[in-house]
């Protein structure tokens, strides 16, 4: 972004940084901002200011910082440079909204900065209007100072732009190249957060193989036409931003906008390449669909990675003669450190396990610890469990989500490779593999053993 920043805009920043770290502050705020915009008598947002009667003096006293402005600081590379803090890079994104409104090639200067931080409302335009700053009409001066005159508008006897008349136009090519482009990228950003931020060998493999397949797709295009049309410095799309482009609050944020990239743009493959090879066109639709299920899968990991990330030790109870009976063990088992208790009752009476459901339940919020109520999404809704745990022979996982609602977890039993896949797919929060051992409380013909769960962690 440097780049697209004046001078003036640049030495601004330049100072922000000093005040900021004349004060000890650990980041960059709109106050510091605000103050080393006034510091240049000569830029446009001090004119602004000083027309409305705040000259340097006077808005350093209102924002109750020093009159002096800090020296500039000389960078250095052993120093880590002062972060911005998420308000100022929303101001940063407000201007460079503002600046490129009308023309995409304008740089980012002082009066934009101004127009950005009087934008939304808070502690700096707060105090200016509790110093009588008629903030109001200053956005108003602002924003007129930052307006261009509208375009020209296109007269109504310039004919249609015509894509389909061969399918092979360099306007039809540019739209191919980005869109293939955009999914690619977008995958590639999906791949890294399932491979470094959720360690998921399962998920990652199946994202790659996506996109190796948009790939091998894209590369049925004609790449004459593909990278002969390219034309990024003509692009107008590339420097026209949404105020939430350029910020993203967490890794997780930037996974679900790179979903939406990929989906959308498999989309304008879609679309555009049926005016090319409809059969292509249905490759695209596929990947588009295989997405929406990855996104589903990657979301789902990520709601279990929280859940269930730190958990070492579950626990399986039941089968216990009367209700003291497993209070007290649960109550053992959680005192022990156990982090999720699982109830399993055979047999029981909906009324007598409920009971019990929610006896657990009570002590399992005691200790902070999770508690999964086996076969029954049912009784685990109005015991308020936080999820349940489904057999080979219960229902589905997705008539379960039904009954326990989008945020619950829902576990599967697997024994063969196959059931795992199929979990998987459907959503399930996580797998319970085995059997391992031999059991005196079920009875299996063969056991899957360790390699089985070897397998499944892969």
């Amino acid at each position: 972004m440097q780049d697209s920043l004046t001078a003036g805009a640049l030495r601004a920043l330049a100072r922000a940084r000093a005040r900021a770290r004349d004060r000890g502050a650990s980041s960059i705020e709109p106050i510091d901002l605000l103050a080393a915009l006034a510091d240049d008598e000569e830029s446009r947002a001090s004119k602004l200011l000083s027309e409305f009667g705040f000259d340097p003096v006077r808005l350093c006293r209102a924002l109750g910082v020093s009159e002096v402005s800090p020296t500039e600081e000389v960078p250095d590379a052993t120093v880590p440079p002062l972060p911005q803090s998420f308000a100022v890079r929303s101001v940063l994104n407000d201007a460079s909204i503002k600046a490129h409104a009308l023309d995409r090639s304008r740089l980012i200067g002082t009066e934009h900065l101004l127009a950005g931080l009087l934008a939304v409302p808070g502690p700096v335009t707060a105090l200016l209007a509790d110093a009588g700053l008629e903030v109001a009409r200053l956005i108003e001066r602002a924003t007129q100072t930052t307006t261009e005159a509208p375009l020209i508008a296109m007269a109504a006897d310039i004919p249609p732009l015509e894509l389909s008349a061969s399918g092979e136009g360099v306007d039809l090519g540019r739209i191919l190249d980005a869109s293939a482009n955009r999914a690619g990228e977008g995958l590639r950003v999906v791949e890294d957060y399932a491979r470094f931020v959720l360690d998921d060998p399962g998920l990652t493999r199946r994202i790659k193989e996506v996109r190796h397949r948009l790939a091998s797709a894209v590369r049925a295009l004609d790449p004459e036409l593909l990278v002969g049309s390219r034309d990024t410095r003509g692009d107008v799309g590339t420097r026209i931003m949404t105020a939430s482009e350029r910020v993203r609050e967490n890794p997780r944020a930037v996974l679900m906008a790179n979903f939406k990239r990929s989906a959308e743009a498999l989309r304008s493959l879609e679309e555009y390449s049926k005016l090319t090879d409809v059969w292509l066109a249905g490759r695209f639709e596929v990947l588009r669909y295989d997405v929406y299920v990855l996104e589903k899968m990657t979301l789902t990991a990520v709601a279990s990675s929280h859940a269930l990330g730190n958990v070492r030790l579950m626990v399986l109870v039941g089968g216990l003669p009367t209700r003291c009976d497993l209070t007290w063990v649960v109550s053992e088992a959680l005192a022990g450190g156990a982090d999720v208790i699982q109830l399993r009752e055979k047999g029981l009476p909906d009324r007598e396990l409920l009971h019990r459901a929610r006896e657990v339940r009570i002590l399992t919020a005691r200790a902070k610890a999770r508690f999964l109520l086996n076969d029954r999404p049912d009784l685990a809704r109005l015991a308020d469990a936080d999820g349940v745990h489904l057999g080979q022979e219960d229902m589905t996982v997705r008539d379960a989500r039904r009954i326990v609602g989008p945020s619950a977890l829902i576990g599967v039993s697997a024994h063969v490779p196959e059931q795992i896949d199929q979990a998987a797919l459907a959503g399930a929060g996580y797998l319970g593999v085995g059997p391992v051992f031999a059991s005196t409380t079920k009875d299996f013909s063969d056991l899957a053993g360790l390699t089985f769960v070897r397998q499944a962690s892969e």
